[in-house]
């Protein structure tokens, strides 16, 4: 240390005739010397991502959104862009085909192309389509379908998962892996199953085989994915706990290298538990429908930030979880939309019926006792 604190001085000494008139030199102190200097990565890589649940697509929506030249949807995402604005990436699941007229609703779903552009113009980044309906129209309504998600990718560079042309493309692009803020993220999307109706040649629909999943696990890892993500269509709708299939499923996931799960189709909201270190929050509820059942109009709005310090593993933050409430056309505004009930609350004169609210508020606390998110 006095060796270099010596050669400093001389090199400072050496140049003193070069200083401008008034210039005192600054010697460097053996203290100095070894204070430590401050290094960029030391910041966490971050990455924030917003799931949102069922977009459904029943009769009344389709009604509602009718004009003379279309179909408007706007509302249906309004009341949550702040907090798709504050996601790096946002996922919706959308649980209908697209594009097959005539457009219709409960039991085989069709929905028009201007839903997707209405949810990828307010930010959607990545759209789910491994669901109970995605078979509802057949062989036409793959070809639509397929068709819509990549004219939505061209417009907007929305991503579409769960769903391919053809098995080449199941191999190609399954798991989907998303690369932002210097993190790489894998997602798996599949589901139990397409109610019955065969999912025609050529195309494919990931299911929960495990051999499957299995496989989609390893080739993450291969891909270097730095969190694995399960998206399951799984669970028996209308039930605020999750069933024993479900609960089976995550614990096998847990022990194969999911970090966390987010799943759908319940169209309630479902508790959340950690195994093995992986986050399951078993459903997110719907999140816009014209359903009416107890609880059906409740939802999630999950957030799951990633953080990533230099030389260590990725890990998953505690999962964040936002209470959303659907209202029907003509309860709070004029169409249907969803708010945040965090939001909403003391502001039941802004309502057009205000008895939703207090359906609303009452509906969430009813839940909350049973699945205790908030514990």
């Amino acid at each position: 240390m006095k060796a270099t604190a010596i050669g400093i001085i001389c090199l400072v000494l050496t140049a003193a005739t070069d200083f401008p008139p008034g210039f005192e030199p600054r010697f460097i102190n053996e203290k100095e010397l070894k204070m430590p200097v401050p290094l960029l990565h030391d910041r966490p890589d971050t990455l924030d991502m917003l799931f949102i649940g069922d977009v459904m697509m029943h009769s009344a929506q389709l009604d509602a959104a009718k004009t003379d030249g279309g179909y408007d949807f706007s509302g249906y995402f309004d009341n949550i862009d702040n907090l798709i604005n504050e996601a790096d990436i946002a996922v919706a699941n959308m649980e209908f085909t697209v594009g097959t007229r005539p457009y219709t609703g409960y039991p085989c779903f069709s929905a028009p192309y201007e839903i997707l552009e209405e949810a990828a113009g307010h930010g959607i980044d990545i759209m789910l389509s491994a669901n109970n309906h995605i078979a509802d129209k057949g062989a036409k309504g793959f070809a639509a379908t397929i068709g819509a998600y990549r004219k939505i990718h061209d417009e907007y560079g929305t991503v579409n998962t769960g769903m391919y042309a053809d098995s080449a493309a199941q191999d190609r692009e399954y798991p989907l892996i998303v690369e932002k803020n210097g993190l790489k993220v894998a997602l798996l999307n599949f589901t139990y199953g397409t109610n019955g109706i065969p999912v025609p040649c050529p195309y494919k629909v990931n299911g929960t085989d495990t051999v499957e999943l299995k496989r989609a696990i390893a080739k993450a890892v291969s891909d270097s994915a730095d969190i694995i993500i399960a998206l399951p269509h799984w669970g028996t709708e209308y039930r605020l706990m999750p069933d024993r299939a479900q609960k089976s499923l995550a614990e096998w996931l847990a022990r194969n290298g999911v970090d966390a799960v987010i799943g759908t189709h319940p169209h309630v909201p479902q508790g959340k538990e950690t195994i093995n270190g992986c986050q399951i929050v078993y459903s997110l509820g719907n999140y816009i429908s014209n359903m009416s059942l107890a609880n059906t109009q409740a939802g999630f709005a999950a957030t799951v930030r990633i953080v990533k310090r230099y030389g260590k593993e990725a890990k998953v933050l505690p999962i964040q979880l936002e209470y959303l409430w659907c209202s029907r056309a003509g309860h709070k505004e004029s169409g249907f939309t969803t708010v945040v009930v965090k939001n909403e609350e003391g502001r039941r004169d802004e309502w057009a019926r205000p008895q939703d609210y207090d359906n609303m508020l009452s509906t969430c606390r009813r839940i909350e006792r049973t699945i205790k998110i908030n514990e």
